[in-house]
């Protein structure tokens, strides 16, 4: 069983089991399964000039498919994920940005029923010297939450 640890927002949660997992490898987070395929990065995002978003940083994209092994609807959220870098900071996932690299509905709030999967693009804006990539994902939101993994993007 994973050790406990206390979050600097007073959030308990389970750190990863230690093992890091790889591009095109699957990780199992309580009954979610999730398989990173393609990482880049650029400072646009947004398909036609009508729908673009724009940084002086830099937009990290992570295309990753989420399949829901449990028995029921589950949701899926940018929420689930969280970058880490090699100074330990950590970049929460920008939910607006679903709209610009995902078609239809894309990761915000998304049912996925038991058996299937859901593909796309997470985005993250970050410096442009970043290096040392972790993405941490989660078995879910609220109570079904609380196991993490952690996939070494930088391979």
């Amino acid at each position: 069983m994973a050790a406990r640890l206390l979050r600097s927002d007073k959030e308990n949660t389970k750190e990863p089991a230690g093992k890091e997992y790889s591009l095109n490898e699957e990780v199992k987070v309580g009954n979610l399964g999730y398989v990173v395929s393609e990482v880049k990065k650029d400072n646009k995002i947004g398909e036609n000039e009508f729908l673009q978003k724009t940084t002086e940083n830099q937009f990290l994209l992570v295309k990753v498919k989420v399949t829901n092994n449990d028995q029921e609807a589950r949701t899926i959220d940018t929420s689930l994920f969280k970058l880490n870098d090699s100074e330990d900071r950590e970049y929460t996932a920008m939910a607006d940005a679903d709209l610009y690299v995902n078609e239809g509905s894309g990761f915000f709030l998304a049912q996925v029923n038991p058996g299937t999967s859901k593909s796309g693009y997470i985005v993250f804006e970050t410096p442009q010297d970043i290096s040392g990539l972790k993405l941490q994902v989660s078995s879910g939101l609220g109570w079904s939450g609380g196991e993490y993994e952690i996939i070494n993007l930088e391979q």
